[in-house]
């Protein structure tokens, strides 16, 4: 028998790589330990005694900056006095082993929304953090679709919306309302991020938002600048919906995502067969219609206006986080001071949400105008 200590590290590493590996290894009978707000997401029930040590070693949640004490020695010694005569399992981070997709269960009735957004919202200025999340909810809700957010409060709560995901979770459970809602999502709008992982694995359709065209194949720049691999390939290769890379600021997103609903439409056939050829000589064509075909490498849009050619795998380059020299920073500033959405007390953006002063915001080399008025 084994017992699979807890991973403390963060959610979309859990979702993606840790539950994987849980799925593939853990037999009936063998012990879990886990965060038990995440328990539904496990293949067993989880003893939730082991988290204790982790919980008191880093109440805010885990800090790879933080060294917390010996908290791992403590939580090994802590399996072992609850579970004498166990093998100890936990998971290594960069193992090289592929493991299958794991059979995630909903805990509940899916809740029917057209369009779940999963904001994120970070105390730091990174690649991913402060996009206008507010402003497209509005549009979409403005359009008459239903909107459903995903995740926390301390992610999504100053966004408008019909149902929150944590209106769902039952007492000390932060998951079970995400689930239910993406399970019955009509499609699904997030980030890089482990509710993008989610959605895949729900097979829900779903639009994944990245700064620029071609960046979910690259290393972007996230918390401390440290270089980060975007993993739309793994959502594109589990999901068997839709599943599209997108980028631009609310209006593009707003547009992306009705074309996504109303006229868009998963083809059959080779992509080599047809990315030279008109959308109107496929079979599966309909008048006004978008057609996308995938193969596990790449992805071909098929419009009226012209196909377009995806692919997916991560590129091995980087995408350099050079600083803005003096004459941007200047530019930026005099747009933002301008701008209806400047705040002059506080030097804050009304739309941006990511709580940064626009001074700071306007040296950033990843930071973002959400109202696309700094100059390019």
């Amino acid at each position: 028998m084994t017992v699979f200590l807890p991973w403390p590290g963060h959610f979309g590493d859990l979702i993606r790589d840790v539950l994987p590996w849980l799925w593939a290894t853990w037999k009936p009978g063998d012990l879990l330990g886990g965060n038990p707000a995440h328990a539904p997401l496990y293949p067993g029930p989880i003893d939730a005694r082991l988290w204790a040590p982790i919980a008191r070693a880093f109440p805010d949640g885990y800090d790879y900056r933080r060294e917390a004490g010996d908290w791992e020695g403590e939580v090994r010694r802590l399996a072992v006095a609850l579970h004498p005569g166990h093998d100890l399992a936990t998971f290594i981070p960069g193992r090289p082993d592929l493991f299958p997709r794991p059979a995630m269960l909903v805990p509940g009735d899916p809740i029917l929304v057209d369009v779940v957004l999963a904001p994120r919202r970070k105390p730091y200025i990174d690649a991913k953090n402060g996009w206008p999340w507010a402003d497209l909810a509005a549009r979409l809700r403005a359009q008459g679709l239903t909107v459903g957010l995903a995740g926390t409060p301390a992610e999504s709560d100053t966004c408008p919306a019909n149902l929150r995901a944590w209106d769902f979770d039952q007492p000390g459970d932060a998951v079970t309302g995400t689930l239910r809602l993406l399970s019955g999502a009509r499609l699904v709008v997030s980030q890089d991020s482990a509710i993008a992982h989610l959605a895949a694995l729900l097979d829900r359709p779903q639009l994944i938002l990245y700064p620029r065209p071609g960046d979910h194949r690259r290393r972007l720049p996230i918390r401390d600048a440290i270089p980060t691999q975007m993993r739309f390939h793994d959502c594109h290769a589990w999901n068997r919906a839709l599943c599209l890379p997108i980028h631009g600021g609310p209006a593009e997103v707003a547009d992306a995502i009705l074309e996504a609903l109303n006229r868009t439409i998963l083809a059959d056939g080779r992509i080599a067969d047809w990315q030279a050829r008109p959308v109107v000589n496929h079979p599966d064509h309909r008048p006004g219609r978008t057609l996308v075909l995938r193969e596990p490498d790449r992805l071909l849009v098929m419009r009226p206006v012209g196909n377009r050619l995806i692919p997916v795998l991560p590129l091995d380059d980087d995408l350099p986080s050079v600083p803005p020299d003096a004459a941007t920073i200047a530019a930026r500033t005099v747009a933002c001071h301008t701008c209806p959405d400047h705040q002059p007390g506080p030097d804050r953006c009304r739309r941006c949400g990511c709580g940064f002063v626009v001074a700071e915001r306007t040296r950033s080399p990843f930071a973002r105008c959400p109202a696309s008025r700094w100059p390019r």
